[in-house]
């Protein structure tokens, strides 16, 4: 292969990136191959270049449908990098708990992994909203609560915690999930195939690389790659595959 095409989900080059373009240039020098990191703008344009992408750094629903439908191979996840969600509530709400969503409508973005960890823990706590408002992002969700149109909300946590104090005092953040269930993921597709483990193995070893632990560094919330098992795919596809919301 005379060119790697690597692409990153745009949640994570939203604050710069600088850490994707030198990732790739590390995988160049250890791979001895062209590595050109292609950045997409926002979540339409990479889904409509994702064709072209031989490498992939994709959140867990984007994982799954590249597996299911391209033939993609997970590679590694960020070490303790799991996906996780906080339910917020508007602030003139006094003591919120997950026991008063019972009945109540949630504002939340449908069909993404928050959602579905979301769902996953009403129901093991035998909670069943009213309805779920879907919004077209994270932030809209935010200002909806803020703007008191509905009480509570589901956030990705990763929003949440990239907020402003001044975001942050916005809402009443009062429960934050710790599932470790689902994360991130690089994956190749059946072009790379052959060299599946050679990509794999530099990868692994950044960590005890001093270049490759200044490349870490650059990059969001990882310091360490881990391989990817079939337990832990299974348990994420149990987990977006079950838990949805049918109202």
């Amino acid at each position: 292969m005379g060119k790697i095409t690597l692409m990153v989900c745009p949640h994570d080059t939203a604050n710069g990136p600088e850490g994707w373009y030198r990732l790739a240039q590390y995988l160049h020098q250890q791979l001895a191959v062209e590595v050109h990191f292609e950045l997409a703008l926002d979540f339409q344009d990479f889904h409509q270049h994702l064709d072209m992408a031989d490498m992939v750094y994709v959140n867990p629903t984007d994982a799954l449908s590249l597996i299911d439908t391209k033939g993609f191979m997970p590679l590694v996840r960020p070490l303790d990098g799991y996906d996780e969600m906080v339910f917020v509530a508007n602030t003139d709400i006094a003591n919120p708990e997950l026991a008063a969503l019972e009945g109540q409508v949630i504002a939340t973005v449908q069909h993404v992994l928050p959602t579905n960890i979301a769902l996953y823990l009403l129901k093991h706590h035998a909670i069943t909203p009213a309805e779920l408002i879907h919004h077209e992002s994270w932030l809209s969700v935010i200002r909806s609560v803020w703007q008191n149109e509905v009480s509570y909300g589901i956030v990705y946590k990763d929003t949440y915690d990239e907020l402003s104090e001044q975001g942050k005092a916005m809402i009443h953040p009062f429960f934050t999930s710790n599932e470790k269930m689902a994360f991130h993921t690089i994956a190749i597709s059946p072009a790379l195939q052959e060299r599946q483990s050679q990509v794999a193995d530099v990868l692994l070893a950044m960590d005890r690389d001093a270049t490759g632990q200044d490349v870490l560094a650059e990059l969001p919330r990882i310091n360490k790659w881990l391989p990817v098992t079939a337990d832990e795919l299974t348990a994420m596809r149990h987990l977006i595959e079950t838990h949805v919301w049918e109202g």
